[in-house]
């Protein structure tokens, strides 16, 4: 019983080094695509001589857009993670459970080997966190979003003042 207990807890930690690690680093891709998407589109708005709604409108869906690639590109992150430790037997495999996981639906029946049940529960985890955390940013771009059109608004009546 003490031997089944101890291999138990070897395979969870290992599990749980794993998750973890591919956690920390979805989350660091993430973090510097959303922080490099919200400082690029308030320097690219906010330094136009004469405001443009088009001009600003058009740098927000580029930003929105990239922090969408951003998502298919952590859950490529854990689809070769999968695959490379021999956790799916194919790429397609692997892109289906860890896009299953990452948006936690959860509905992909993938078969993972004994002791790594909880990876989609880690993927899970890092997609939820990684979600929140581009909305977040969509929300801070459209305050400024916001802010730079209602100075453009501000511009406008001026000069026709």
């Amino acid at each position: 019983m003490l031997l089944s207990t101890t291999a138990y807890l070897y395979a969870t930690m290992k599990e749980a080094v794993f998750g973890i690690f591919l956690v920390g680093l979805v989350l660091g891709v993430n973090g510097f695509v959303n922080v490099g998407m919200i400082h690029f589109f308030r320097s690219s708005v906010g330094t136009a001589p004469k405001p443009s709604k088009f001009r600003a409108t058009f740098f927000f869906i580029i930003c929105t857009q990239v922090l969408a690639l951003a998502q298919l590109g952590a859950i490529s992150i854990w689809a070769i993670a999968l695959l490379s430790t021999g956790l799916s037997p194919d790429w397609i495999s692997a892109v289906r459970l860890s896009a299953s996981s990452y948006t936690t639906l959860g509905d992909f029946p993938g078969v993972l080997p004994d002791g790594w049940h909880l990876i989609p529960a880690f993927i899970a985890f890092s997609g939820l966190f990684s979600f929140s955390w581009a909305a977040s940013s969509t929300i801070s771009m459209v305050n400024s979003l916001n802010h730079y059109l209602d100075t453009s608004k501000d511009s406008i009546d001026e000069s026709v003042s």
